[in-house]
């Protein structure tokens, strides 16, 4: 009888990663990084967007507030309707609202509208505010232009 003691000596272990494994891997995780932050950028974007739309509404509504005060007899004794369209123009800095009735030439500036039509024979006065927001540079030689706007529209006796 033989004593033959067998050793396995083709068993290799794998330890750590090759090369290939490791470029592939930080490709993945670069492809996910990417989708990821793109997901965030453009989220900035709408929330930016949405944040103007709102603003818009709110100085809309301010000044609807401001005029549903009066009847629309008050409103005719104070000749809203022979003024025309009221044009202010309204930033906000730090959290409040800056009117003039000149463009401020501000980047974040709102152009707000307001027109009251008062019918002579029923006293019906019909307040339309639009807010335009949104301010871009339209052209080297056209200027600044609003291409969004808010329009509230109500009637009152």
């Amino acid at each position: 009888m033989s004593n033959k003691t067998s050793t396995n000596t083709n068993i290799t272990t794998n330890k750590g990663f090759s090369l290939i494994e490791a470029v592939v891997g930080m490709a993945i995780i670069a492809f996910v990084m990417v989708g990821i932050l793109s997901t965030f950028s453009h989220q900035q974007m709408v929330s930016r967007k949405y944040t103007e739309k709102n603003t818009a509404v709110i100085l809309a509504e301010m000044k609807l507030e401001e005029l549903l005060k009066f009847s629309g007899i008050q409103l005719s004794l104070e000749d809203y309707n022979l003024k025309g369209d009221v044009i202010d123009y309204i930033t906000l800095n730090n959290g409040k609202f800056e009117y003039s009735d000149v463009e401020p030439n501000e980047v974040k500036q709102f152009r707000r509208t307001t027109r009251v039509l008062i019918d002579p024979l029923t006293a019906m006065a019909t307040i339309r505010v639009r807010v335009d927001y949104g301010r871009a540079k339209a052209g080297p030689t056209t200027g600044f232009s609003y291409p969004f706007q808010i329009i509230l529209v109500t009637r009152r006796f």
